[in-house]
Order: structure tokens, then sequence, then C-alpha cells
């Protein structure tokens, strides 16, 4: 189950707030209790563990995993950029695949090749001038340490080696689309002063994300109507970006259409947990 922050109340002095010792003490609990612990980010980051539970994976997800790897490699190689950031963007294709195919089975150590995707796609997007990719991908970074955090206690409390996918209410619906609505209007004006491309695509990819990692983090099923939207617009960012010759474009779009493919078969997983 989600832990349930509140923080506590607070005493008045002369009709002014002041916030009490508890207040104090159960906001800094809250605040704890989304950095990863040593030993959480340890379980989620440690080599022996991020391969383990790659080669664990069933028939079925590595016949998944081995297509996206292989069709970001031909990629690759068609696209014969062997500069810098052309190997940086077969990077980014590896580690998000790992990461998707982990995200898919509930795996604590998507978070590990989460780490070193963000990291690389920030590197990518930065080159293209995609402003909402950009702060989209700083965003993913310090979500992963938040994820860690509570999936780790999560899957701790289910005596489960994985996340079990929750429903989200109506009232949480409702909450999410207004927010997702201020996020875009704030992001559009930011891509506007920043002279971004493909602004009024690109400013939706923060807004997607966001919910996204929040519904992610907290083990929503429903994250995955925002990833598969989220990577549709993916697909044709970056179909655009290779008309015009953006660094990596060949390799980033055809991680978009792996992506895609991959957020079909998680969604069909998390929506249909007792068949996986």
């Amino acid at each position: 189950m989600r832990p349930r922050y509140r923080i506590g109340g607070f005493s008045t002095i002369g009709g002014t707030p002041m916030f009490s010792y508890h207040s104090l003490a159960s906001a800094t609990l809250a605040m704890r209790r989304t950095i990863p612990a040593p030993h959480q980010l340890w379980d989620a980051i440690n080599p022996v563990t991020m391969v383990r539970e790659l080669v664990t994976l069933n028939r079925r997800e590595h016949l998944l995993l081995g297509s996206m790897l292989t069709a970001s490699v031909i990629a690759f190689a068609f696209q014969r950029d062997y500069s810098t950031i052309g190997w940086i963007g077969l990077l980014t294709s590896f580690a998000t695949a790992f990461n998707l195919i982990l995200v898919d089975r509930g795996r604590l150590t998507n978070y590990g090749w989460g780490l070193i995707s963000t990291s690389t796609w920030l590197v990518i997007a930065f080159h293209n001038r995609l402003i909402g990719d950009i702060s989209s991908q700083l965003f993913y970074f310090i979500a992963q340490f938040i994820g860690i955090a509570v999936w780790h206690r999560s899957i701790a409390a289910s005596q489960n080696d994985a996340v079990v996918p929750r429903r989200l209410t109506n009232t949480m619906v409702i909450w999410a689309i207004g927010f997702s609505l201020l996020l875009y209007g704030a992001n559009v004006a930011l891509s506007h002063a920043l002279h971004g491309n493909q602004i009024y695509l690109d400013a939706s990819l923060l807004v997607l994300g966001v919910i996204g990692q929040i519904l992610m983090t907290y083990g929503y099923r429903s994250q995955w109507v925002a990833w598969i939207i989220l990577d549709v617009i993916n697909v044709i960012i970056w179909a655009v970006q290779l008309r015009h010759g953006g660094a990596a474009a060949l390799s980033m779009l055809v991680l978009q259409i792996s992506t895609l493919i991959n957020g079909l078969y998680g969604a069909y997983l998390w929506f249909r947990p007792q068949t996986a």
C-alpha cells in the first residue's frame, strides 16, 4: 500500500499560526521517506542484481527485449553516426530497453537502468534543443531516487519481489487532468521563452512524464495510459528531428517505436496482473 503522509497540526500564539514540534517531525519524516537509504539505493543499482533480473525474464520478455536491442543496433549501424553523441544514443537505447522491461515486471532494478537512461537521454535532448525533453529528463532523473525509496518499501511490505498494481479513484483522475493542463500551459510558455523546437508537442512531454512517473512511483496501473500517449508523441517528434538531421535522431526514433510497443505490453501486464 502507498504510505500516506500527513503533516501534523499547528498551534497558534496570539492568533499567529505556529508549526508545532509534531508538525516539523512529521514533515521531516515525510521527506526522509522519499529519499532512499543506502541499502535501498544499493538494491536498485547493484550490478549483479541488475543483470540477474534481466537473465531471469521469461521467454516472451526476452524476445521483446532482444527485438528492442536488435532494432537499436540496426538503427545505429544504418545511421553511421560514430561520434560521441551517436554512441550515447546507442547507450540510451540499451539502458532504456532494460529499464522498460523491468518496469513491466515491477522490478526495483528498473531504477538502476533508469538512472543511466535519463542521464544519457538528457545529453541528447540538449543537443537537439528539445526544451520539454530536457525538463522531462531532469525530472525523471530526480524521480528515480524517490521511486527507489517508495518501491523498496512497497515490495518489502507486500513480501513479494515486485510491486502490485493499483487502481486510481475517479477523484484522483480529475486532479490528474487538472494538474496536467496547468503544467502544460506553463511548459508551453517556457519553451516559447527559450525558443525550443516543436513547442506544442515537446511541451506535452514533461506533463505526461510527470503524471506517468508519479503514477508509476506509487504503483498505479494507469501510468501506462500516460506512457503510451507520451510514446506516440515522441515517435512524431523524433521522426521530425530525423527529417531535419537531428543528432542521434534515427536511434532515438527506433527507441521510441520500441518503447511504444513495450508500453502496450506493460499495460497488458499491469491491467491483467493475474496473467503475468
